[in-house]
């Protein structure tokens, strides 16, 4: 049986370094939120974090996409 892939959204997360513990890196997170998943684009979205990286307190550890999907049998 054949299965389609149908994308709901993407949503992107800024991970910020807030410091280590036992020498692993702690983070928190900032959500973008939901993405039009028709006009996603991976460098429109970095530029985002690029322009609030200066307005942040904490150094951006890493950029994280999620893409939601829904799975249906044909």
């Amino acid at each position: 049986m054949a299965v389609s892939e149908l994308t709901l959204k993407h949503s992107v997360s800024v991970k910020l370094n807030n410091g280590t513990k036992d020498g692993i890196v702690q983070t928190v997170s900032i959500s973008l939120g939901s993405l039009d998943k028709d006009e996603w684009d991976a460098q429109k979205a970095m530029n985002i974090v690029d322009l609030m990286e200066p307005c942040l307190s904490k150094s951006i550890y890493e950029v994280q996409k999620t893409t939601t999907t829904r799975l249906m049998n044909d």
